[in-house]
């Protein structure tokens, strides 16, 4: 996995952990030691899973949907172009 590949797989998680209000509110509420002894791990954990779950699931729908691939390649396309990449 290179570093990019790491970074953005971070910040997937990220956004998943940001839909714990539990969590959140921990962060807002705590110092960095504090909120990383409260729901954080488990948070991640939970979040790694879940993401891990979705790309099992989107991955036949890409490889064995035709139309479906064309859309994705689009978006990535799109994207691409939008980030100057």
């Amino acid at each position: 996995m290179s570093e990019q590949d790491l970074v953005n797989y971070a910040s997937t998680i990220r956004d998943k952990v940001r839909k714990n209000e539990r969590v959140m509110n921990q962060i807002e509420n705590n110092s960095p030691e504090q909120s990383l002894l409260g729901g954080f791990a488990e948070a991640i954990d939970d979040a790694v899973m879940i993401r891990n779950e979705v790309q099992q699931n989107q991955m036949p729908q890409y490889l064995n949907n035709p139309g479906l691939a064309t859309k994705f390649q689009r978006v990535i396309f799109d994207l691409m172009l939008a980030k100057g990449a």
